[in-house]
């Protein structure tokens, strides 16, 4: 389910990781005070035992 105006829907989005942004987002109830519904607020939550990687943004086109 996406929705292109989010509202105040769960603001997940549902475009690929590498791809241009095309705005489309879950849509589903949000998780209370989150921004997430619960199933998109659990996998946005990092546990202390997972490993962690280093951001490195990529280039953009000058």
């Amino acid at each position: 389910m996406s929705n292109q105006s989010s509202g105040h829907g769960c603001l997940w989005p549902m475009w690929p990781h590498s791809s241009v942004p095309n705005h489309e987002y879950c849509g589903k109830s949000r998780h209370s005070g989150q921004s997430y519904c619960t199933e998109h607020y659990e996998r946005s939550v990092r546990t202390s035992e997972e490993p962690k990687s280093v951001f490195v943004p990529r280039r953009l086109a000058a």
